[in-house]
């Protein structure tokens, strides 16, 4: 949902902000092409790039999604991402939509499994409008009961247009992790409406604080950026961290019709393991990830296992955890089939030289794309700064790709082949074989 607010006028706070004064200056400034990195005297992390794009997008990201939220507080990320338009102590809704559209620039709020980013887009010329927005929606939130309320149709119609396969992915991490990372990014369907104003700032009080907070921006000088971050009326805080171990287990949900999606995961690791991180994320392209091209061919042994249904290879890296496996959807019974044929595949995953050569070449070309593309270099900014509390450039990740040997991706395949298996599953499930009956 839209997200914006405003806080107090920019150009007359100058002097004590020291961001907007700096802003004539920085139009004109080249900057650096690199990214560049400050953690402030508060251990809120500010990252920044490109300076020169023409597109000025910055995020306030915070240690806040779903695997923080308690047995009182399930579904607050939820909540606080379908909040992110709404009245704040500064603005109306109304203001906040009607002041960034007149801007021409967006202001949106998302939320996965470890965060909730506020992110607004504008042109340079709008940049104060959108700064002032951006802190205001990020940092002077109300909760107002008769707008949570009105959120309620919002999240429902969410929940009833979800896709089977992210249905199953869902049930897969409650499966695999239960509390933690087992927390659904999505509100469960008997809490919609249930969260009250003392909750949720209960919530952004515990979770959005300096500590666990960062400051990201493509096309904005550094030190502007900077100078905005001091700004910040945020508490301290490091709050809980909520480690989550990986388990054995299913969740089915049984349903109507003749289709059933299911997804299956093995033990990973986390980003804070970047080197066995990238031996995962080059197994999944030397497993594979489906054809390239139309009509091309499966490569990998994992991709070929599940030939005939609609399937994806599956790396869910997290912080400290991660998953490796695959996501299936179709007719039930060759769903089932697949499963078996999926499973049997994980248990006895393999990798050529040739795979991984061919798997490196792959997560190059991500890496480039990532990277060279300013919304997604955007979104990596902040999630590194938030999560890691730091930010890797093109040329260290593109080093690490590099840096993978045969080795380290059959030792990785070992890893899945002897993890015990999570299996989430949703739809007609006669077909679809249980946990215990997977080898």
């Amino acid at each position: 949902m839209a997200s914006v607010t405003s806080k107090t006028p920019m150009l007359r706070a100058a002097a004590a902000r020291g961001y907007a004064a700096h802003a004539q200056a920085a139009a004109a400034s080249r900057g650096s092409t690199e990214v560049q990195t400050t953690t402030l005297p508060n251990k809120l992390v500010v990252s920044s790039a490109e300076p020169n794009a023409a597109v000025a997008r910055i995020s306030i990201a915070f240690r806040a999604g779903s695997r923080n939220e308690t047995a009182d507080s399930l579904g607050a990320a939820h909540v606080l991402r379908a909040a992110g338009g709404l009245s704040t102590k500064t603005a109306t809704a109304f203001g906040i939509t009607r002041n960034i559209q007149q801007a021409g620039g967006s202001l949106t709020t998302t939320a996965d499994r470890e965060l909730v980013s506020y992110s607004v887009a504008v042109t340079k010329d709008q940049l104060e409008v959108g700064l002032k927005y951006l802190e205001a929606t990020a940092t002077g939130q109300v909760f107002k009961p008769w707008e949570l309320a009105e959120l309620t149709p919002i999240i429902r119609n969410e929940l009833a247009r979800l896709p089977t396969e992210v249905q199953a992915v869902e049930l897969l991490h409650k499966a695999a992790f239960r509390d933690g990372l087992g927390n659904s990014v999505f509100c469960p369907d008997y809490l919609v409406g249930k969260h009250s104003s003392e909750t949720m700032q209960h919530y952004f009080a515990t979770n959005c604080t300096t500590n666990r907070a960062a400051v990201a921006g493509v096309g904005v000088d550094h030190q502007l950026l900077v100078g905005f971050a001091q700004s910040l009326a945020l508490e301290s805080g490091a709050g809980s961290e909520n480690k989550s171990t990986f388990n054995t287990g299913e969740v089915r949900r049984e349903g109507a019709g003749s289709r059933a999606a299911v997804a299956v995961g093995a033990q990973a690791v986390g980003w804070n393991s970047l080197k066995e991180a990238m031996a995962f994320w080059v197994l999944q392209y030397a497993a594979g990830v489906g054809p390239a091209t139309k009509r091309g061919a499966n490569n990998g042994a994992l991709t070929k296992a599940l030939s005939g249904v609609n399937s994806s290879s599956l790396f869910n890296g997290y912080t400290d955890n991660g998953m490796f496996g695959f996501v299936v959807s179709g007719d039930a019974k060759n769903a089932g089939k697949a499963v078996e044929a999926g499973v049997k595949a994980l248990k006895s995953l393999s990798v050529t030289d040739a795979d991984v050569t061919r798997g490196k070449a792959s997560a190059v070309a991500a890496v480039l794309d990532i990277t060279e593309n300013q919304s997604s270099l955007h979104h990596q900014l902040g999630e590194e700064s938030a999560l890691l509390g730091q930010v890797y450039k093109k040329s260290d990740l593109l080093a690490a790709v590099n840096a993978v040997t045969a080795g380290d991706v059959q030792a990785a395949a070992r890893k899945v082949a002897s993890s015990k298996l999570a299996v989430g599953a949703v739809g007609n499930l006669s077909h679809v074989p249980h946990l215990c009956d997977l080898h």
